[in-house]
């Protein structure tokens, strides 16, 4: 008899109980929660970081094209960049300085609190026209600027407007460039 307990008390001790089953699935479910609302806001990050990047390579991507084509005199005396292809959106100018990399005014003065710099947009049709502000001064004292800042500033086109929506994703980049000789 005293076997028949024995093994009876050994039935009763292996194995879990309902309750036991029930309190480890609901950690699980709140161990599941937690951790799936960290791996969504890392991957959210991640593809905010990657529209980041991407928009940025885009950015230097045309700054670089201006760059080159301005190693031609005649297209950085006419602030020209035939074949420029830029995303929509984006915008490309530039800013005349002088030798000592001062903003000029259209008249060809150093600009001021009280004046300042125009900013002007990079041709960047085919055939190379002179863009507006490719000169400073006017008449006979005319004259290209030794040096130019151009900015490239990235965007989103917003329809009916000259200037683009800007979000924390976009990027502006800013190249000093000097006069080909």
């Amino acid at each position: 008899m005293v076997r028949h307990f024995k093994s009876r008390a050994r039935a009763n001790e292996q194995g879990f109980t309902l309750v036991e089953i029930l309190v480890a699935i609901a950690l699980l479910g709140i161990l599941a929660a937690v951790l799936t609302a960290t791996l969504t806001g890392s991957l959210s990050l991640n593809r905010q970081a990657q529209r980041q990047l991407d928009t940025t390579s885009n950015v230097q991507q045309v700054i670089e094209n201006v760059r080159n084509a301005w190693n031609t005199t005649s297209n950085y005396d006419s602030a020209c960049a035939p074949g420029l292809s830029a995303p929509d959106g984006y915008t490309v100018k530039f800013i005349n300085l002088s030798s000592r990399a001062q903003p000029l005014t259209a008249a060809g003065a150093v600009a001021t609190g009280t004046t300042a710099a125009p900013s002007n947009n990079v041709t960047v049709q085919a055939a190379c026209t002179a863009a507006t502000g490719a000169t400073v001064g006017s008449g006979t004292s005319a004259s290209v600027p030794v040096m130019r800042r151009v900015i490239v500033q990235s965007g989103t086109a917003v329809a009916g407007s000259s200037t683009p929506s800007v979000s924390p994703q976009d990027v502006a980049l800013t190249l000093d460039i000097l006069r080909p000789q």
